[in-house]
C-alpha cells in the first residue's frame, strides 16, 4: 500500500462546500471593492528576503515568522506575510502611478507561527490600500467599505477606531519615554488575549506606568484634549466621527483608544472589524511611512485587510452554498447517451450549469447523488423520452415530475424555475 501523505503542519484543503463559500465571500468583496473605485494588482508570492525583513515594514514579531529559504542561486528569499509590503514595493518602484492609486488584491499570505484552533499558516486576504491621499475622507472610506462588505454578507459586526498618532501624544503625556513607546503599543495590542490585568503586568516588566491603560479605556476625546500637547490627532478623530456619523455607522462604529495594532508601519488611525461575540476578521490603518522605506518618495497610505478563511469559519453554519451544477441529466442506457450529451449542451448554452451522469447509475441513485451535491433537477432520458422528443425532470427541492419538450424554448422554462 502506498504512503498517505497528509496536508503540512499549518496548512489546509478546502473541500468544494467550504470553497464555494470562500469564493462567494471573494466575490462579495471583489464586488464592494469596484464599486469604491479600486482597482486589481497582483504581486507574486516570494519576495527578496531584505524587502519582508526591513526594519518597520512589520515589526520583530512578524519577521520571526517569515517562511525563509535560500534558491539555487543563494539568493535569501521569504514567503509574503501580508499584501502591503509589497504594494510598499510596487509604488515606490513605479511613481508615475496616477494617485490616489487605488488598488484591490485578494491573495494567498504565509506565516510561520504556532498553529492554533482556526489559526493557520496559509492564508487567504483581501486588502485594499489607496496611496497618495492624507485626507481623512480616505480613511473614512475603508471603515465604509468594511461596514459594507459585512452587511452584504450578513455578519453581526462593530468597528473599532484609534489612532497610533494620537497613542503616541497619550503616551508622552503619561511619561511614557519615546524608546519604550513601541514596547507599550505591544502590550496594549495584547488586551483582547490576555485581559486587562495581563497588559498591566506586561507594561509593570517594561517598566511602563499603566495609567495609560487607565485612561485609554476612558475614551473620551475631550478628556484626552486637555492631556496632550499636540491637538491635530484628537481633531483628526473627532472629524473621522463626524464622517461615520454623517454616514449612519455611529451603531457599529466605535472609539477604542485601547487598540494599537500589531504592525509597527502604521502612522495614523488603525480600524479592526470584529464580529459581535466573536474574532477580528479584518482591520487596517494608516501607514505614510512604508513606500519611502522601500526607496519610494514619501507617501501618504491607508488600507485594510480581511481574513477571508476567518469569514469562511464565521459563516460555516450560518449559510450554505448550492452546488455549481443546477442540473444533472442522466440516460436510462447506452442509447440515449447522445441525446443525453446534446441536452446538456443545450441547457449550457442557455446559462444552465449543467452536470452530466458519467456514472451510469440508476434514477434513484442519482437523485441520491443529486441531493447530496445541492442540485436542485434531475433530467432523464430514457426510450420513450427520446422516442417523443421530450425529457422527464425530476425537482428534488419541490419532490415532483414533470415533462419538457427537449427543444431550447422549453429547456428555458426549468431556467426561469430557477429564479
Amino acid at each position: 500500500m502506498s504512503e498517505k501523505f497528509q496536508t503540512v503542519r499549518g496548512m489546509r484543503d478546502f473541500l468544494p462546500e467550504q470553497m464555494r463559500k470562500k469564493q462567494w465571500i471573494e466575490d462579495t468583496c471583489r464586488r464592494v471593492f469596484e464599486k469604491y473605485g479600486f482597482e486589481p494588482l497582483q504581486t507574486p508570492i516570494i519576495e527578496d528576503f531584505g524587502l519582508l525583513a526591513k526594519k518597520g515594514s512589520g515589526g520583530e514579531a512578524v519577521k520571526e515568522e517569515i517562511y525563509y529559504f535560500k534558491d539555487k542561486k543563494n539568493r535569501e528569499l521569504g514567503l509574503r506575510f501580508d499584501l502591503t509590503v509589497p504594494l510598499g514595493r510596487v509604488v515606490a518602484n513605479n511613481p508615475t502611478l496616477p494617485k490616489p492609486f487605488k488598488r484591490y488584491q485578494i491573495a494567498t499570505v504565509y506565516r510561520y507561527d504556532r498553529p492554533q484552533a482556526k489559526r493557520y499558516r496559509e492564508f487567504t486576504q483581501a486588502d485594499i490600500d489607496t496611496v497618495g491621499s492624507n485626507n481623512i475622507l480616505t480613511d473614512f472610506e475603508f471603515i465604509a467599505v468594511a461596514a459594507e462588505i459585512m452587511q452584504q454578507l450578513k455578519l453581526n459586526f462593530y468597528i473599532t477606531v484609534s489612532s497610533r498618532t494620537l497613542l503616541e501624544e497619550i503616551a508622552k503625556a503619561c511619561s511614557v519615554k519615546p524608546e519604550q513607546i513601541v514596547d507599550c503599543f505591544r502590550c496594549l495590542d495584547k488586551l483582547d488575549k490576555i485581559g486587562e490585568n495581563g497588559v498591566k503586568e506586561e507594561l509593570k516588566k517594561c517598566n511602563i506606568d499603566s495609567k495609560i491603560l487607565s485612561l485609554l479605556k476612558e475614551n473620551n476625546l475631550e478628556k484626552i484634549k486637555s492631556k496632550v500637547e499636540n491637538q491635530k490627532p484628537v481633531l483628526e478623530m473627532k472629524k473621522l466621527f463626524e464622517l461615520v456619523n454623517q454616514s449612519g455607522l455611529e451603531k457599529v462604529v466605535k472609539l477604542d483608544l485601547s487598540l494599537a495594532r500589531g504592525l509597527e508601519y502604521y502612522t495614523g488611525p488603525v480600524f479592526e472589524v470584529k464580529i459581535d461575540n466573536g474574532p477580528s476578521v479584518g482591520g487596517g490603518g494608516r501607514y505614510d511611512k512604508l513606500v519611502e522605506l522601500y526607496g519610494g518618495q514619501a507617501t501618504p497610505a491607508t488600507g485594510i485587510s480581511f481574513g477571508v478563511d476567518r469569514l469562511v469559519d464565521a459563516l460555516e453554519e450560518k449559510i450554505s452554498i448550492p452546488s455549481n451544477a443546477q442540473v444533472l441529466v442522466m440516460a436510462f442506457s447506452p442509447a440515449q447517451q447522445g441525446m443525453a450529451l446534446q441536452t446538456a449542451q443545450d441547457l449550457r448554452k442557455i446559462g444552465v450549469n449543467t452536470e452530466l451522469d458519467l456514472m451510469e447509475r440508476s434514477v434513484s441513485k442519482n437523485s441520491d447523488f443529486a441531493k447530496k451535491k445541492g442540485v436542485r433537477f434531475l433530467v432523464i432520458i430514457g426510450e420513450i423520452e427520446a422516442q417523443k422528443g421530450i425529457v422527464s425532470v425530476k425537482d428534488l427541492k419541490e419532490n415532483k415530475q414533470f415533462e419538457l419538450k427537449s427543444n431550447s424554448s422549453e429547456l428555458e422554462k426549468l431556467k426561469e424555475m430557477m429564479g
